[in-house]
């Protein structure tokens, strides 16, 4: 299975200035963020949608970056992945937050006026639990899908370390209906887009939660024909 697959790729422009900042430990770090435009078919019909995503570039690259034209309204193209973080909320319990962490960005040569909106994202891994197949107000059907992404790398001093970055995936339509018997441990791959959904929690608070739009889905469990001959 191809699992561990975290791909993020965003066209647009910088919606504000790119802030280059350093942490305590003196490792640099570029914030910023992205806006695109994209058509969107909804149904039998075609809708333009805006979006706006936050990114983060980290050490050298980051400095490199900065030092080009990082200016509001720079046209760019983003390569990276999808990192998953958790902490301590001041009031108690854990927070959680899924950012875009960019590992190339390149200056882009187009028009002033051109429109710029690609929005990709290729994922894959396991499920962290079964899926439960629900239906929107409009009765359009839709379920989520928890899917942890397995990094494994090597620290500085060479030790097999890994990471899992969670993230929630919406299925839409017939594409949830197709999935719905998936369940807790499945492989996937996800092809989709990134979208944030806001809310207003019970103390008042906004909140905000970056998820995946899937568009497409590929189920990675082994067919029965597959399992029986193996365990002939």
């Amino acid at each position: 299975m191809a699992l561990g697959l975290n791909r993020v790729t965003l066209i647009g422009r910088l919606a504000e200035d790119a802030a280059l900042r350093y942490t305590p430990s003196g490792v640099a770090v570029l914030e910023g963020t992205l806006h695109g435009q994209e058509e969107l078919f909804v149904g039998e019909s075609v809708r333009m949608v805006e979006w706006f995503h936050r990114f983060e570039q980290i050490g050298k690259a980051a400095e490199y970056s900065a030092e080009r034209l990082c200016v509001k309204g720079t046209p760019m193209v983003l390569d990276g992945s999808l990192e998953y973080s958790e902490w301590e909320a001041p009031e108690g319990g854990k927070r959680s937050a899924l950012k875009v962490k960019a590992l190339q960005l390149a200056v882009l040569d187009v028009p002033a006026d051109a429109v710029l909106g690609l929005n990709q994202v290729l994922v894959s891994g396991h499920l962290a639990r079964d899926v439960q197949l629900r239906h929107t107000a409009a009765k359009e059907p839709v379920l989520e899908m928890r899917v942890g992404v397995t990094d494994r790398f090597r620290n500085r001093q060479g030790q097999p370390q890994e990471k899992t970055h969670w993230m929630d995936v919406v299925l839409w339509r017939h594409l949830a209906l197709t999935h719905q018997g998936a369940r807790k441990g499945a492989g996937v791959v996800v092809g989709g887009r990134l979208f944030n959904e806001s809310w207003t929690d019970r103390d008042g608070s906004k909140r905000l939660a970056t998820k995946v739009e899937a568009r497409s889905v590929q189920s990675l469990t082994r067919s029965s024909q597959d399992a029986a001959a193996k365990g002939a």
